[in-house]
């Protein structure tokens, strides 16, 4: 499973950052979302969903995961 951030979209909420911060990070510059590695982790799936489903810009989604990412 890969987590993708379309950065244009992103506005700096830092949600996904407060849901997973094992994952999402926030650009000390810009203050939008970075992904370290777009791979995500064993056992952080879920958490992962849960922060794309809470983008409010809908900057973020998961693709791979047999579960209609893309």
């Amino acid at each position: 499973m890969r987590v993708l951030v379309d950065i244009s979209r992103c506005q700096g909420h830092a949600r996904c950052e407060d849901i997973c911060p094992e994952v999402f990070a926030t650009d000390a510059i810009e203050g939008k979302c970075v992904i370290a590695d777009p791979q995500v982790p064993p056992g952080l799936e879920d958490k992962v969903r849960l922060a794309v489903r809470n983008c409010p810009e809908g900057a973020l989604r998961v693709a791979g995961d047999g579960k209609g990412g893309a």
